[in-house]
């Protein structure tokens, strides 16, 4: 459950907007605990699923790039896409990751989260910040930010690493597979079936939480 939390954290946190903070640590530090401080206030049981997703929509999909996770989630497939499937991919990954951040931090029972200065490269336009998750039993698992310094001057969260594993990477390799699964055909193909089985799921998981 901990390293389950810690990745859903990070997948949260790629794409966060500095809110007008030229630190990178800040930058996470205030993202990440701004989060948690809400969570504190709800004791895990009286968190309803509607009430973490509408958390999840505040303080992390306003600040995603969601057009940036949905290339690197894509990769090779992202060139082979039609404007119109890029743009309908974008709304359901989205989807995707508001069910799989609200599953996650429903169940926080107060892990803390530390960080270190963050490490900017010679040209200052590239940070790496270095992390702890520790939950209340010790456990410890770091958990490294990788940033940019956009064109309007705000650092933005463009990779987590947990544990050594890409957060952008394991999106990647999970779209790859499902593109790989599905339809034999040209890759219009393969990518309208995927986008039918996001659609899918994210309506499964909706009727569930509805029926909750």
């Amino acid at each position: 459950m901990l390293k389950r939390f810690a990745a859903v954290l990070a997948f949260g946190l790629i794409g966060l907007n500095a809110w007008a903070n030229s630190n990178p640590t800040e930058v996470v530090s205030q993202a990440t605990n701004g989060l948690i401080e809400e969570l504190k206030q709800t004791p895990e049981a009286d968190r309803s699923e509607e009430m973490v997703k509408q958390l999840v929509m505040t303080y992390i999909v306003p600040a995603i790039d969601q057009e940036k996770i949905a290339m690197g989630a894509m990769g090779k497939y992202w060139r082979l896409a039609s404007p119109q499937q890029r743009t309908e991919f974008i709304e359901r990954f989205r989807e995707l990751q508001i069910h799989t951040y609200s599953g996650a931090f429903r169940a926080f029972s107060g892990e803390k989260l530390n960080f270190e200065s963050a490490r900017i490269n010679d040209k200052g336009d590239r940070a790496l910040v270095q992390g702890q998750l520790t939950q209340t039993n010790g456990n410890v698992i770091p958990i490294d930010f990788k940033l940019y310094l956009s064109d309007d001057g705000q650092w933005r969260v463009y990779d987590a690493v947990v544990s050594g594993l890409s957060m952008v990477k394991t999106y990647r390799d999970q779209m790859s597979n499902r593109l790989q699964g599905t339809n034999p055909g040209n890759a219009s193909k393969r990518m309208d079936a995927l986008l039918e089985e996001l659609k899918q799921e994210a309506e499964q998981k909706d009727d569930s939480q509805n029926a909750a």
